[in-house]
This record gives structure tokens, C-alpha cells and sequence, in this order.
């Protein structure tokens, strides 16, 4: 492997580097070292391309910035420079790459893509709001503050949620979640605005309101069709979508990967406007180490596939399929030849066979294609599938393994890690901070159509702090919360299988540790659970009153044993629902 000093190539700090790091990576495609001199580099949206991005808004073209396009064996050593990029646009692309690591930067905006405000004073039905003209650029108009992203792009904050960060913790206040939905904003002078807002009596002054304006229409970083990729040792201080989006790729690492607020800008809480990874139908391993998640907007990590319903029957071979969320469709590798493809019955959840994918046309609109399999379709499978939308299709070549370890998941809005495949899963020695639940072990072909049912998860080593499911958020049964989306549970037919659950500890302020529905040989052992002193709402008030400390709905063969319990939790111990054959100690 070659190292080019990209000093004596002529990419020098304090200048656009985008165009000359375009060509000096187009001329050294394969075994080559790039190497950059410290300092601020400035990266322009001067480049597009029709990517279809998972969860994401569905859009003509993304704006590029650094793209490596079909490298082999590369990397790309930042040295710790800052890397500045402006408006809507797509640091970092990686598509058809083999064996690339990218590491040592730091990523940020002058003008950031989520804003915040100070509350300043409450009152019936509104919240006061100082919002900082120099931190995060505004202007007032028609009822609506637009932030100024650069690039002369502007954006409304306009009906959307913002979320309250206690000043004292820089945590997400208890039981506020969604809680606060802005309806109209009114200036009232030197930067401070009233907003009138459903929920404004949660508001407390001095805390820290989140504004999450724009739209989800780049990744921070986004791999695509690629191999043996590793992201080292980068810091995202703000982005305008996902933080990393990888798709349709094998063997993922993560290591040292931080989404942190720049407190140095002023900034103090938000790290972005989305999710921190987002991992979708992906291949081999995923491994995400080290990593810290502190003022995301959604969820810091989740893994999944994507689930597609049946429409119609074409001939016994060929089905025609359906993309059913708006933010997932068009996928150009959704599906290829050899591909092992399951069957889905959505009101129960269960998988009713597999068969080999032989050819995936996608047809003139984002949402549909057809999908023709190597062989004749079984005809019970044909029969059901001329119901439409009876039956949904998950690709199972396109799950991988996951690990997760030592990372670090402060308070952001929503859950903490939500995973769904069939592949192992091993979630060890990390930090939990998550106002929603810490852990969401998923999968539905109903609702999100994040599909894939788990067969072999562990969780143990972990910290869940006090902070954890302290706001209400979908999903959140328990700090760790196994809820599939499944219609019609039946407890002979559950949906995850063999997820174990050992060696932890809880400091729980009355709420539930462990929710788990239609699963099947579940262990809960060995952990340790602390009644943690936070004060907490009165009982009436909490936003999860119901249940027990550990809840089973539709759980065969689960069993909860050797568990050290410490302070008088109000909580039952157990609420039991529908199970059958589980042991309780």
C-alpha cells in the first residue's frame, strides 16, 4: 500500500477541498493510504447522485460531499482535521467500496442543522424561548422562526415536537417525551420568542429546548454495496438526517465513533437531528464499539431489515411487491439472485417457508417490483398471497450479526438500541442513559416493516441507569423492552426466540426492568436491581403506572431466576399474561 501526503497533492488546510479530494481519489482507486495535515478543511455540496437512502425522505438526488466510489483497500487518515460542510447535504459516501477505513476527523457545520433554546419564562398555554441569533442563525416570519443552515437554505421550526433538556443534568426531563408540539411562535424582542405550544406547561425556565427543524434527507456518513468498512475515531457535532446509514453491505465496524453536542459553539445538547446508525439489510457483522450517543434526536443504534408486502400473483413464480413505509422504497438491492427470501403471515407474525430469489425488477413507480423466485412458489403460499397484503417477504441473506460493546448511550429522544435479526446479537458492557427504553428488541411487518424476528440475543454486563424510560415513547414497556409488532400473538407461535438476559444492573425509580411479548425460552438471571432514590411522579401521575417490575405477555418457556433485588421497589414483582410453561424465582 502506497501513502499519499495530501499536503504535497495539494490539499492544504483553510481551503474547499472538495473537487481536488474528488480527483486525487478517482486517480489512486485500490492500496492506497491518504494522509492529511491537522487543521479546518472546508467540504461543498458540489456533487449529486439518485441514492435511495433506508428511513430517510424519498428524494430525486443527494447533495455529496467526500465520496469513495469502487475503492479497494484504502484509507482515508484525517488526522484529527475538522472537516466544515454547509446546508442539506452528505459528508461522507461510500459506495462499492472493499476494505476502506476512514478515521480521525471531526465533522460539524458553521451553521448547524438542529437548533436550541433557553426557556426563559411559562405561562398559560405558552413557553418563553431565548434562542441564540449568533449560535443558531433565524429569522421570524408568518408565524415561524426559519433556521438559516447555509447555503442560503432555510427552514421552519413548524409543528414539530421539541424536546426539553433539564440545564442541571443536560438529560431529557422526566415524563416530558413528545410532549411539546409548537403551534405558533410570536417575537417578542431580542431574540426571545413566545411559543404557544400544546404541552407548554412542562416547560421549566431555564431548561434547554431541542428545535428539531428541516427535513431527513442526508446521511452523515452513508455506505452502500460495500465490503470490510471501518469509521475510526470520528466526531459528528451536528447533522441533518442519520447520523451513519450503511445498507445492502457485509462486515461493518464502528469504533470510536462519537455524536456529541460542540459546546464549544454554543450548542449544549444536541448532537443531531435523527438516529446515530442506522444498520438496514445488512450482511456478515456488524460490530459497534467505543462509540458515545449524548442529545440525538431519535434512536442512538438500530438494526434491521425491511419488510415488503405481496400485492398480487403474477404466475407461480413471480410475485409483485410492495415497498409499504414512504421512507424506505426504491431500493435498488432490495433483492438478488440467490437471495433467501422468508414468508411472512402478518397477523401472527409467523414465517411460513423460504425460497431462493432468482431475478428483482423494480417497476416504474419507487414503491413497487417484482420478485421472481428460482422455482415454483409451494401453493399454499400462492394461495395466501392472492389476499393482498396477507403476506409479507423479508430478505434473510440481508440480516447480520450484531455486536455491541462498551459504548456509551447518553439521554436522547427515544430508545437506546432497537434490533432486529435473526442473526446473534451480543449487547455487553455498555452505559445506558436513554429516556425512552434502553433496549427495544423489535420487528414487524405491520407498522415500520423494520423486520426480523431474534433467535439468539444476549444482554448482559450492561449499566441502565435511572435515567432510563423516564419519558413515554412507542414502545417502551420496560428498560428492556421485547415488542414485536404482532397482531394476533399466540403464545404456541412467538415471534423472538432464546434471548438471554444475565449479569446487569438496574437502578430503577419504580419502573419496569424487563417487558417481554410472544417470546419463547427467555432468561432473565443473575442481575442486579437497585430501587434507585430520583424522585418520581406520584403514582396517579407516572406515564406508565400499570404492571409489574418484570412483565410477560405471550412468553412460552421464560425463565426468571437469581436476581438480587435492593430497596423497597413500589412495584409488583411480576404481571403475567397469556404464558405458558415459565419458571419465576
Amino acid at each position: 500500500m502506497k501513502t499519499i501526503d495530501c499536503t504535497a497533492a495539494g490539499i492544504l488546510p483553510g481551503n474547499d477541498i472538495t473537487e481536488a479530494l474528488d480527483r486525487l481519489l478517482s486517480e489512486h482507486p485500490a492500496d492506497t493510504e491518504f494522509v492529511f495535515a491537522p487543521g479546518d478543511y472546508y467540504v461543498s455540496p458540489r456533487f449529486t447522485h439518485d441514492y435511495r437512502l433506508s428511513n430517510t425522505d424519498v428524494l430525486p438526488e443527494r447533495k455529496l460531499g467526500i465520496r469513495l466510489c469502487h475503492m479497494q483497500n484504502t484509507v482515508l487518515d484525517f488526522s484529527g482535521a475538522h472537516l466544515w460542510f454547509v446546508g442539506q447535504m452528505q459528508p461522507l459516501t461510500l459506495d462499492h467500496s472493499e476494505n476502506v477505513t476512514v478515521k480521525n476527523a471531526v465533522i460539524n457545520w458553521k451553521k448547524p442543522l438542529v437548533a436550541e433554546g433557553i426557556v426563559r419564562a411559562v405561562g398559560d398555554g405558552y413557553a418563553d424561548v431565548y434562542i441564540d441569533p449568533d449560535a443558531f442563525p433565524h429569522k421570524w416570519e408568518d408565524g415561524w422562526i426559519s433556521f438559516d443552515t447555509g447555503n442560503n437554505e432555510w427552514y421552519p421550526l413548524n409543528h414539530g415536537s421539541s424536546i426539553q433538556f433539564d440545564a442541571a443534568s443536560n438529560t431529557v426531563c422526566r415524563n416530558t417525551g413528545d410532549c411539546f408540539v409548537t403551534e405558533k411562535t410570536v417575537p417578542l424582542g431580542d431574540s426571545v420568542y413566545r411559543f404557544y405550544a400544546r404541552g407548554a406547561e412542562t416547560a421549566i425556565p431555564g431548561n434547554i429546548l431541542v428545535l428539531r427543524h428541516n427535513a431527513r434527507q442526508h446521511a452523515g456518513a452513508f455506505i452502500e454495496k460495500c465490503r470490510d468498512i471501518t469509521l475510526e475515531n470520528i466526531t459528528f457535532h451536528s447533522c441533518g438526517g442519520l447520523g451513519c446509514l450503511a445498507q445492502f453491505s457485509h462486515n461493518l465496524t464502528f469504533r470510536r465513533v462519537h455524536f456529541l453536542p460542540d459546546t464549544g459553539a454554543g450548542r449544549r445538547v444536541s448532537g443531531g437531528r435523527d438516529d446515530g446508525m442506522h444498520i438496514t439489510c445488512n450482511s456478515g457483522t456488524v460490530t459497534i464499539e467505543e462509540c458515545s450517543f449524548v442529545g440525538l434526536m431519535d434512536d442512538p443504534i438500530n438494526v434491521h431489515s425491511c419488510c415488503v408486502t405481496v400485492t398480487k400473483v403474477l404466475d407461480a413464480k413471480t410475485l409483485l411487491c410492495h415497498f409499504e413505509h414512504g421512507q424506505a422504497q426504491g431500493f435498488r438491492y432490495w433483492a438478488e439472485q440467490g437471495d433467501e427470501i422468508g414468508f411472512i403471515e402478518r397477523r401472527h407474525m409467523t414465517t411460513l417457508g423460504t425460497a431462493r430469489a432468482a431475478a428483482y425488477t423494480l417497476g416504474d413507480v419507487m414503491d413497487e417490483f417484482l420478485l421472481t423466485f428460482a422455482d415454483d412458489l409451494p401453493a399454499e403460499l400462492l394461495a395466501m398471497a392472492e389476499t393482498p397484503a396477507a403476506l409479507s417477504l423479508d430478505n434473510l441473506s440481508h440480516t447480520a450479526a450484531f455486536i455491541c460493546r462498551n459504548n456509551r448511550f447518553g439521554s436522547c429522544r427515544a430508545r437506546g438500541i432497537l434490533v432486529s435479526t435473526p442473526k446473534p446479537v451480543r449487547i455487553e458492557n455498555n452505559y445506558f442513559a436513554s429516556s425512552g427504553a434502553a433496549i427495544l428488541v423489535a420487528g414487524d411487518s405491520n407498522y415500520w416493516f423494520e423486520s426480523g424476528a431474534c433467535h439468539d440475543v444476549e444482554i448482559f454486563g450492561n449499566v441502565f441507569t435511572d435515567v432510563c424510560l423516564s419519558s413515554p415513547y412507542q414502545f417502551g414497556e420496560g428498560i428492556i423492552s421485547v415488542c414485536p409488532v404482532v397482531p394476533e400473538p399466540e403464545t404456541d407461535k412467538p415471534y423472538h426466540t432464546n434471548i438471554r438476559i444475565h449479569d446487569n444492573v438496574f437502578d430503577s425509580a419504580d419502573t419496569p426492568v424487563l417487558y417481554a411479548f410472544s417470546t419463547a425460552d427467555l432468561t432473565f438471571e443473575h442481575n442486579r436491581i437497585f430501587r434507585s432514590q430520583t424522585k418520581t411522579a406520584p403514582e396517579k401521575e407516572r406515564w406508565l403506572s400499570r404492571g409489574g417490575m418484570i412483565r410477560l405477555d405471550h412468553c412460552r418457556g421464560a425463565v426468571v431466576r437469581d436476581n438480587l433485588i435492593t430497596g423497597p421497589l413500589a412495584l409488583e414483582a411480576y404481571e403475567i399474561k397469556d404464558c405458558d410453561n415459565c419458571s419465576l424465582a
